[in-house]
């Protein structure tokens, strides 16, 4: 069976575009307005200096501080701490939707994936998430990912088990080829050998078993049988002539009288 990677490689991309016309759609049409969080917007403030990591990351890594330091990179991309907010939102999303793709077929088939990906992608309560701008879509992100590492993690035990099932029946295949090999060998030596008889016998109709043909009277015209003739000469000769030789007792053999 060829490998159809390209129609995986099709659903995956046709999820992803999807997610983001949608985000895209909400963001021009239906979002009247967004909730910033003030206490990270005065985390996410760029210093002169730049990202100050040292200060996002003070109370060790969390995914508030996740977040906070990637909205810092948004806000230098956008300039606005709203805007940046709500496009880091759609990149999460999208994120978050090729992770439970991958999931999906880990855990089953690409089909799956592409359902799984598709309801997460076109749910509306995390439509709605693009407009909060908090932490709350970078847990969406995490779990997303937790799922895809149990998958990656179902995967690769069915993967093993089923190497190891593939190796006993072909250690089982090839015992019993192995077996079938030696008993024809035993048989083949244990068999006496026999001589072709090369000589040539004579068929006798009369002593075969089968049926003699019976022949039926040829209805075809054929030519008259030939009648017995015998040649004679054309003249009577004297009994007294002698053309042969007579004699020749105690005779030269070329002495004819």
């Amino acid at each position: 069976m060829k490998n159809k990677g390209y129609i995986t490689a099709i659903m995956l991309v046709s999820v992803l575009i999807a997610t983001f016309i949608v985000r895209i759609f909400f963001i021009q049409n239906m979002m009247n307005k967004i909730n910033v969080d003030e206490a990270l917007l005065e985390l996410a403030m760029l210093e002169e200096n730049g990202i100050e990591i040292v200060r996002i990351f003070a109370n060790g890594f969390s995914v508030k501080a996740a977040y906070v330091f990637c909205m810092s990179f948004s806000c230098m991309v956008f300039g606005n701490f709203t805007v940046a907010g709500v496009y880091l939102n759609v990149a999460l999303h999208l994120l978050a939707v090729l992770m439970l793709f991958c999931a999906g077929k880990n855990f089953l088939n690409r089909t799956l994936g592409f359902v799984m990906s598709a309801v997460f992608a076109l749910l509306p309560a995390v439509v709605n998430q693009i407009a909060q701008v908090n932490e709350t879509n970078m847990y969406l992100l995490f779990a997303m990912t937790a799922i895809w590492l149990v998958s990656a993690a179902v995967y690769f035990v069915r993967y093993l088990c089923g190497r190891r099932k593939a190796k006993t029946l072909l250690e089982k295949e090839n015992a019993v080829n192995m077996e079938e090999t030696e008993k024809m060998e035993k048989t083949a030596e244990e068999m006496p050998a026999v001589m072709a008889d090369s000589s040539m016998k004579e068929i006798i109709l009369d002593d075969t078993d089968e049926p003699k043909p019976n022949y039926i009277e040829n209805p075809l015209p054929v030519p008259k049988r030939r009648t017995h003739k015998e040649m004679d000469y054309a003249i009577e000769t004297d009994e007294t002539d002698d053309y042969d030789i007579t004699d020749m007792t105690g005779k030269d053999f070329f002495d004819i009288e």
